[in-house]
């Protein structure tokens, strides 16, 4: 018999497969009554969503000093990711937020997800339009939940750069510190990579990467 997180595995890939221009079987409602709808990201080559390709790569952008690589994000580059990393990564799943009104706000992820112990955490969260005060904590919420019982994940974390001003949105929706740890700055020719480094020196890291777990119960 399966366990819960063999089942979690099919059914995220599932998911990833059937995604598509007009959404997939499952779009997972945001509120009671319902604020936003997180749908599936296609990730396939002929299904990708040219709309959600320009949203990414522009807040990407907008926000690119709060990622560990920065770096030009272009329609054609985002496309790539979406296929050739996120796709067959079996471990992640992105969902943009849609308004009731059809309006796509932003996007939510679950990554690094460990099927054997049940670990993930929460990744790319991105608020990218006007939304109603809530529904970004509300949509990531509803992501931790749909984890914790579609997938049988037991535990979440949370990994962010320590300028980013999301830092306060995590410990208000319920994410505590338990570690920080110095970050390398790596200069290549079209991006700058952050590193975690814990042998580097912290009075000379220009920022840090936070870690931190979420309790239900804060």
């Amino acid at each position: 018999m399966k366990t819960n997180l063999e089942n979690g595995r099919t059914l995220l890939t599932a998911l990833k497969l059937a995604a598509g221009p007009f959404g997939s079987e499952l779009n997972i409602p945001v509120g009671c009554p319902v604020r936003a709808l997180l749908r599936p990201v296609a990730t396939t080559p002929e299904n990708v969503v040219f709309g959600d390709i320009v949203a990414m790569s522009e807040w990407r952008n907008r926000f690119v000093t709060h990622f560990l690589t920065e770096f030009l994000a272009t329609p054609e580059r985002t496309k790539s990711w979406l296929t050739d990393v996120v796709g067959p990564n079996g471990s992640k799943i992105l969902f943009m937020v849609d308004l009731p009104d059809g309006t796509t706000t932003g996007h939510v992820g679950i990554d690094f997800i460990n099927w054997e112990t049940g670990y993930a955490e929460a990744d790319a969260i991105v608020r990218g339009g006007e939304a109603p005060k809530g529904v970004m904590r509300e949509a990531l919420l509803t992501a931790i939940s749909w984890a914790k019982n579609q997938l049988g994940i037991k535990a979440v974390g949370v990994r962010v750069r320590s300028n980013n001003p999301a830092l306060g949105f995590y410990h208000k929706i319920g994410f505590t510190e338990i570690a920080r740890y110095p970050l390398r700055r790596i200069d290549e020719p079209d991006l700058v990579r952050w590193v975690e480094d814990i042998h580097f020196k912290e009075e000379e890291a220009e920022h840090f990467l936070v870690h931190m777990m979420f309790d239900s119960q804060n």
